[in-house]
């Protein structure tokens, strides 16, 4: 993607080291240069990141923030479902865990539910704090203060996991936050995110939604071009011409 005009750069199928070589010829057979590219934002796919050290040799690497929560919130839904087997829950408590709460959009009926899950003090419980717990990270005001956080995170909650089984999908994410840390404090040196890319991709997929998916990749990608390219501009231009 291109950060003012055309949105879509280029496209291709899969997510991993081949997708990178693939742009790295595209960028070469159109005159560019792979040895411009100075940082890259991404998730932690660890075929993306080899892809990137291999072929973009003077990219820095920028985790985004977004997929460190994701993956916490995805360990913590499965911890949630594991805990369900053993004991009940309240019947609202899968939206209430997995919503922001900062952002006050819970029903009266999550809160609730909030509340019981608390005062119960089980897995879930747990594995809610140590998600929620991240926003203390996020909140850090420069690298150093982020990467202090981090490595103090880490030792706390390394603690709250240590011989619990069913926190074992907390312990996976937590290993996952330490083994990419540097990557997701260069946030705070980059300034950059994916968020302009998941809000096109939202697009992209609620086009294939309406079409029922496409014949093949080829045509998906025609229509993330579309979708991505500049055409309500180049009309404008063309009308007051």
């Amino acid at each position: 993607m291109q950060r003012k005009q055309e949105p879509v750069l280029f496209a291709v199928p899969g997510h991993g080291k081949a997708a990178i070589k693939a742009f790295s010829a595209f960028l070469t057979k159109h005159g560019g240069d792979p040895g411009n590219v100075v940082e890259v934002v991404c998730d932690m796919s660890q075929a993306f990141l080899s892809g990137v050290a291999e072929h973009l040799l003077n990219a820095e690497v920028t985790v985004d923030w977004f997929h460190i929560v994701q993956t916490f919130t995805k360990a913590l839904d499965e911890v949630r479902k594991k805990e369900r087997r053993e004991k009940g829950h309240p019947k609202a408590l899968r939206w209430a865990v997995l919503k922001n709460l900062d952002n006050g959009n819970q029903t009266a009926k999550q809160l609730a539910a909030l509340q019981e899950l608390v005062a119960d003090r089980g897995a879930t419980a747990d594995a809610w704090v140590i998600k929620e717990k991240l926003r203390w990270i996020q909140k850090a005001a420069t690298p150093r203060a982020a990467r202090w956080r981090i490595t103090n995170y880490l030792k706390v909650m390394r603690e709250a996991v240590t011989d619990q089984p069913l926190l074992k999908p907390m312990a996976k994410a937590l290993t996952t936050l330490e083994r990419h840390a540097e990557q997701v404090v260069r946030r705070w040196i980059s300034g950059l995110t994916n968020a302009r890319l998941e809000i096109m991709n939202g697009l992209f997929q609620a086009a294939s939604s309406r079409a029922r998916g496409y014949r093949n990749e080829a045509n998906f990608i025609a229509m993330i071009y579309l979708i991505g390219s500049p055409v309500g501009r180049l009309l404008d231009q063309a009308k007051s011409t």
